[in-house]
C-alpha cells in the first residue's frame, strides 16, 4: 500500500514503493512525477522514502494540488493509494538541528571524495613515475632508432598520468573546501553578526505579514455607483482588505514561524553576550566617537535606533581613519555625504579623545 503523507513538518512523502515505480515516481524527463528519492528519511521505522523537494514548512492548502496529482496519477497506473495528512509543524530548533544534521552527512560525503580523489591522483603520480622508470629525465628521443616509437609512448603514458594526477588533485582540493564549509555551517550561522542581521531581515518579512493581514500592504479604492469616492480635498478613499481563504492561513502560519525563529536567534544572540560576546547598540556610543569597520575608523555624525550616521565617500578606502572635517569629493571640495553603518557590522569603538592621541589631526585640518 502506497501513502502519501502530507504535513508542515515533513512536507509531501511517499512511502510503500516498489523499485519498479521509480519510472514513475521520479525524474520528469521520463515521464515521472518529479519527486525525489532520499535514504536518510525515516518513516514508520524504515529508511527511504520518495519526497516533493522544497515542500517543508508550509501550509497545506499550498500542497492539495500537487497532493491530488501525485494520487491521481498512481490511482490510474493501477496501484493503491492513501492519503495521511496531519498538521504537525516544526520549531525553529528542530530546523536548525536537522539542517546541522544533513551538514554532517554532507562532511562526510565530502571527505570520502575527497580522500578518493587524493587516492586516485597518487595512484596516477605513481604509475607517472613508472611510466619513465630506466629513462634518465634529460633524455631526448633518439629519431630514427629502433627505440623512438617505444619511447615516444613512454612519454605519452607519462603526459597521461601526470595531467590526470593534476586533475585528481584540483577535484581533492574541492571537495576538501565543500567539507570544511559544511562542517563551519553552525559556527557560521551563530556567529553574533550574522545572527543580527537574520534577525532584522525575519522582522522585515513578520512586518510584511502583518500588514497584508489586516490589509494595509492592499489598499482599494472605494465605490460607489461605479465612481471612486473622494474627500473634501479631492484624494480617494481607500480601504484595507485583509487577505482571507487559504492565502490567510498560509500567512498566518507563516507569521508564527517567523515569530519563533525570531526568538530562537534572540536567545542566540543572549546567549552569545553571556559568554562575554560585545553586542553593540545606541547606548554604547554618542556624538564624536569613532566606530571601526572592515579595518577604518569612522566619525560618529549621529547615534540612531538601528545604525550610525558615519561620513562616507570614494576615498574612504584604505584610510586609518575617516573624520567629517577631511571627507571631500572627487573634486577635492569639502563633502558632507554621509551613510549608515548598522550595529551588526560595528568591530570596535574609539573615543574622541582617544583618536586625537592615537590619529592626531592631520596638517590643514
Amino acid at each position: 500500500m502506497i501513502t502519501i503523507h502530507v504535513s508542515p513538518a515533513r512536507g509531501i512523502i511517499v512511502t510503500g514503493t516498489a523499485p519498479e515505480h521509480r519510472k514513475l515516481l521520479g525524474s520528469r524527463k521520463r515521464g515521472g512525477l518529479g519527486l525525489r528519492w532520499s535514504n536518510h528519511i525515516e518513516y514508520d521505522g524504515r529508511l527511504g522514502a520518495w519526497f516533493e523537494p522544497d515542500s517543508r514548512d508550509r501550509h497545506l492548502s499550498e500542497h492539495r494540488d500537487r497532493m491530488e496529482q501525485i494520487s491521481a496519477t498512481l490511482r490510474a497506473a493501477g496501484l493503491p493509494v492513501t492519503i495521511d495528512v496531519t498538521d504537525e509543524v516544526r520549531s525553529a530548533e528542530q530546523i536548525e538541528a536537522e539542517m546541522y544534521e544533513r551538514a554532517a552527512i554532507r562532511a562526510r560525503i565530502y571527505r570520502r571524495r575527497a580522500a578518493e580523489a587524493g587516492a586516485r591522483a597518487e595512484r596516477h603520480r605513481t604509475q607517472a613515475a613508472t611510466a619513465t622508470r630506466g629513462y634518465p629525465p634529460d633524455q631526448p628521443i633518439l629519431l630514427g632508432s629502433s627505440r623512438q616509437r617505444a619511447y615516444e609512448r613512454v612519454i605519452e603514458r607519462n603526459h597521461s598520468h601526470t595531467r590526470k594526477a593534476i586533475e585528481e588533485t584540483d577535484r581533492h582540493q574541492y571537495w576538501i573546501t565543500r567539507s570544511r564549509t559544511v562542517e563551519h555551517l553552525k559556527q557560521h550561522r551563530r556567529d553574533p553578526r550574522a545572527t543580527l542581521r537574520r534577525i532584522e531581515r525575519l522582522r522585515e518579512q513578520l512586518r510584511r505579514i502583518e500588514r497584508i493581514l489586516t490589509g494595509e500592504a492592499h489598499p482599494q479604492f472605494v465605490e460607489r455607483d461605479g465612481e471612486v469616492v473622494l474627500t473634501d480635498n479631492g484624494n480617494p478613499v481607500l480601504e484595507w482588505q485583509p487577505a482571507t481563504g487559504d492565502y490567510r492561513e498560509r500567512l498566518l502560519l507563516h507569521q508564527v514561524q517567523l515569530s519563533n525563529k525570531i526568538a530562537y536567534w534572540q536567545d542566540v544572540v543572549a546567549q552569545a553576550a553571556a559568554e562575554g560576546v560585545k553586542i553593540w547598540g545606541p547606548a554604547d556610543f554618542r556624538v564624536g566617537d569613532f566606530v571601526l569597520y572592515l579595518g577604518t575608523w569612522y566619525e560618529v555624525l549621529r547615534v540612531n535606533t538601528k545604525s550610525l550616521t558615519v561620513p562616507t565617500g570614494h576615498h574612504e578606502v584604505g584610510r586609518r581613519i575617516l573624520r567629517q572635517s577631511h571627507n571631500v569629493d572627487r573634486a577635492g571640495q569639502p563633502s558632507e555625504t554621509t551613510g549608515r553603518l548598522p550595529y551588526a557590522e560595528v568591530q570596535g569603538r574609539m573615543s574622541s579623545a582617544e583618536a586625537a592621541t592615537k590619529f592626531p589631526p592631520e596638517p590643514g585640518y
